[in-house]
């Protein structure tokens, strides 16, 4: 696991280049919408439609974009959808601009960017399998989390701060970043080509996605992940959600509500340098059990205190083994995927791990109204308590060895 062979590697450089700013502008736009959301409507429950409908458009363009990843040029799809979200995100700043922003809008742009997402996902997935070399997976993955935390510990902040001096700012940003990404990607030599079929025909599109899930559940410690995550980011997605809106219902500032992403980012980025020696020490299986508890009990803590300080500190504290985590279980199981099915087994477990994701932001208004906040979060605690739970007493999940044992197909 050196990062001598991927940073001597154009292509993988360029693809890490062109995702890094545009997580950037993400950060910046995924903290402002939610705000944009509440300012437009002033109601929590009504802002939290806005992520339920991005949700929402990756469920249900998951599985039929794992299949799509698996017959399209990869690296068609790639550019394609970054030149998407230029379009969407664009079109809001101008509509911010001209005084013509609507909760509607915001949930359409939402949506087709999800949709959009489950496409994109799948296909960087298998683009990356191709470009990198096996050995060095693990720590792809890790340093792709370090991309994603750098962005969080920056963009947050900064689009609060320009969200503070115009409000559809950090969205024109945003759409520059798409563009940004779009340009390096089409640099990318490799053709990233989807594997041809045997016999040189693809299996219709209802036949290729049960071929996926039924792939997926076949084995055991995948499905069990699959199904128990479900249940952790819908409470995961459902505690950050109420910390927002509950600060700045609270009064406190967007710059300040931003930090609690900024250290978010701080404990993600160095559980990411922490990555790639932990999964050479401890087995995947360790990592997810421990990784799960840590989530549990910080995130669960949140509901006993309303001082920002500490609601700020505790969500970077969970995630701190989120990097490895995260890393070991997709490295497993981008490892043991034929490449032919690399697009389909990641949407099918994208479909599976995110079911409920669609209800979290909508619930968590709903809860953050009628029940308050505490409630709320303790509520979102008790289910990642019992995911953890189930982790636990899950054999198949213990099991998981180092992936350095793990034989690539």
């Amino acid at each position: 696991m050196s990062t001598r062979g991927l940073f001597h590697n154009g292509d993988y450089l360029k693809l890490l280049t062109g995702q890094t700013v545009s997580s950037l502008g993400s950060a910046m736009s995924g903290f402002v919408f939610t705000l944009l959301g509440l300012a437009i409507t002033g109601s929590p429950v009504q802002a939290g439609l806005v992520g339920t409908a991005a949700s929402l458009g990756s469920l249900l363009a998951a599985l039929p974009g794992g299949a799509l990843a698996d017959r399209w040029s990869r690296r068609k799809i790639l550019i394609g959808y970054s030149f998407l979200g230029t379009a969407l995100f664009g079109s809001v700043a101008v509509a911010g601009w001209l005084g013509h922003l609507t909760l509607p809008h915001l949930m359409a742009v939402t949506l087709v960017n999800g949709a959009g997402y489950s496409l994109f996902m799948p296909a960087e997935t298998a683009a990356l399998r191709q470009i990198v070399a096996p050995e060095d997976i693990s720590t792809a993955l890790a340093t792709a989390h370090g991309r994603q935390n750098v962005a969080a510990l920056t963009g947050a902040p900064l689009g609060g701060l320009l969200y503070s001096i115009g409000r559809v700012i950090p969205i024109a940003a945003d759409a520059v970043s798409y563009l940004v990404m779009a340009i390096m990607l089409t640099t990318i030599r490799h053709p990233l080509p989807a594997t041809k079929p045997e016999g040189g025909k693809h299996e219709p599109m209802l036949k290729a996605i049960r071929t996926g899930l039924a792939w997926l559940f076949q084995h055991r410690d995948l499905r069990t992940i699959a199904v128990v995550a479900t249940l952790l980011n819908f409470a995961a997605n459902g505690t950050i959600l109420v910390l927002i809106l509950s600060m700045q219902q609270r009064g406190v500032h967007a710059p300040v509500i931003g930090l609690l992403e900024t250290a978010m980012g701080i404990g993600g980025l160095a559980g990411a340098f922490a990555a790639p020696r932990l999964l050479a020490k401890f087995s995947t299986g360790r990592i997810t059990l421990v990784g799960s508890w840590v989530i549990t009990v910080a995130f669960a803590a949140t509901a006993a205190t309303t001082r920002t300080a500490v609601l700020i500190v505790l969500p970077a504290f969970a995630v701190f083994l989120l990097p490895a985590l995260n890393s070991g279980l997709f490295g497993y199981q981008m490892l043991i995927t034929p490449d032919g099915l690399q697009g389909r087994a990641q949407s099918a477990f994208m479909f599976m791990s995110n079911g409920a994701a669609p209800l979290a932001p909508f619930l968590g208004g709903v809860f953050l109204g009628t029940l308050g906040a505490r409630t709320a979060l303790l509520i979102f605690g008790g289910l990642l308590a019992v995911g953890s739970v189930l982790l636990t007493f899950s054999r198949s999940i213990r099991s998981i060895p180092l992936l350095s044992e793990v034989k690539a197909a």
